[in-house]
């Protein structure tokens, strides 16, 4: 025998509560989404491992709602695709792998949707504003680097990579 529930979302439960609870935008209403997208024509022909490659800033506050990976097939090489701090603001790693974690760089990769590829940015933290789905302690209000942050030597790259990140605010 069937149970029939009705069950209510967190935005739904949010809205209905008494008194009303605040959603973080496009959570369970429409929000206009933001995208920054950041390219390098040509990756250096030698790109050791922990050389890092700043594409697209993020507001702290923004809620990230997918990221796309795109690059030519590069002679080897692996990378992460993570937060950091802008240099600006001291350039510290947040987390070098929040998006993704060894994606192989030695076949093309066109537009390639990252944003679940990591088991570190659950389905509860994308929700969150990026300064907390990423563990930090409070909001920095600034900007956030995602950046890919090279794994294995690419020995002889050349090729272009692209960055491409969504969000509400």
């Amino acid at each position: 025998m069937a149970i029939d529930l009705t069950l209510k979302g967190t935005a739904i439960t949010n809205r209905e509560a008494s008194p009303r609870v605040l959603n973080n935008p496009g959570l369970g209403e429409g929000a206009i989404v933001k995208t920054a997208i950041g390219y390098l024509l040509s990756v250096p022909a030698a790109l050791s491992a922990t050389s890092v490659i700043r594409l697209v800033s993020v507001p702290s506050n923004g809620i990230v709602t997918d990221v796309r990976f795109t690059s030519g097939a590069q002679a080897a090489g692996a990378l992460d695709i993570g937060v950091y701090r802008t240099n600006a603001d001291g350039g510290a790693v947040v987390d070098a792998d929040f998006f993704a974690s060894a994606v192989a760089v030695t076949a093309a990769s066109l537009n390639v949707d990252v944003l679940n590829e990591s088991t570190v940015f659950t389905v509860a933290k994308q929700s969150q504003p990026l300064w907390q789905a990423a563990g930090m302690t409070s909001d920095p209000k600034a900007q956030l680097d995602l950046a890919l942050t090279i794994t294995t030597d690419i020995t002889t790259g050349l090729q272009p990579v692209q960055l491409r990140a969504s969000y509400v605010q």
